[in-house]
């Protein structure tokens, strides 16, 4: 997920980085569908990045399960496969964004109209460290620089003497809270398995993999709600302030709805795949 975890601060702040000028020898058709393509590419943006916010929350969910020894091994794996496939839709819809991109580029420079490209702003934190520097050379303090040493040195070993014995003391408490939570987790997976041993191995993997493709949609769903919201408490404020023309406003509004109307046929597939999980259950 490195390609994702560099991918959102560019589309957070670069987003879509052209900028366009349109001559006044444009067609009203060509106009559309720069317009079209513009707001295509912003709609897949608002996608990929909902998708990958919702993985990254998934991802850590898992990682926190398997540390805490709340998943089998199994379900672990199944669940890293899921999360790789949707990995991978991610990746196409990116290289999507980036064809849809470079295609309006050409279109654009098809009709003379004026393409800036942002350039990326990289910046570099340099921490300066200076360890300060004391000449103690004379022969005065000598002697007692030398009782100090020691002084330092008994101490140390006296509190390394005290943490050996700390951490015996904790290391022990700890074996026997291990076993203690051995037996527990011998315990209910002997529950577990009795469990599931009373259904069928394919209803109980279909029914788990309905479960993940809800968890997945519905993650998705809620970052797309929350950076849905995001633009329109932005362009709120846009107009409150005056600083977008009617043509933009009417441009992101456009944008908006058609992010709104994608989360609308998500959710209703989320909807559907609850209705299919009841039934599965049930039967």
């Amino acid at each position: 997920m490195k390609l994702f975890k560099s991918l959102i601060p560019v589309l957070v702040f670069v987003c879509f980085g052209i900028q366009n000028v349109f001559s006044q020898e444009i067609s009203r058709e060509d106009r559309k569908t720069i317009k079209s393509k513009e707001q295509e590419i912003r709609v897949n943006e608002e996608i990929l990045l909902s998708g990958i916010e919702g993985l990254e929350r998934i991802k850590s969910r898992l990682q926190k399960d398997k540390s805490r020894n709340r998943i089998t091994k199994e379900e672990a794996l199944r669940k890293e496969t899921i999360i790789r496939n949707v990995e991978g839709r991610l990746s196409k819809l990116d290289k999507k964004i980036k064809n849809q991109k470079s295609d309006l580029v050409a279109f654009k420079k098809s009709l003379n109209v004026k393409v800036e490209e942002v350039a990326e702003v990289k910046t570099t934190e340099v921490a300066e460290v200076s360890a300060p520097t004391t000449a103690r050379n004379s022969n005065s303090d000598l002697q007692q620089r030398e009782q100090e040493l020691k002084a330092a040195r008994l101490k140390l070993e006296q509190e390394i003497k005290a943490s050996e014995e700390a951490y015996k003391k904790q290391l022990e408490a700890l074996r026997l809270k291990n076993e203690k939570l051995a037996k527990l987790d011998n315990q209910l997976q002997t529950e577990k398995k009795e469990i599931e041993d009373k259904i069928s191995k394919e209803k109980r993997m279909k029914i788990m993999e309905v479960e993940d493709d809800i968890s997945v949609n519905e993650e998705m769903l809620i970052s797309g709600r929350q950076g849905l919201k995001k633009k329109k408490d932005q362009l709120e404020a846009a107009k409150k302030n005056g600083g977008l023309t009617a043509e933009d406003v009417q441009r992101k509004e456009s944008i908006i709805n058609r992010v709104e109307s994608r989360l609308n046929k998500l959710e209703s597939e989320i909807k559907v795949k609850k209705a299919e999980l009841s039934k599965l259950k049930a039967a």
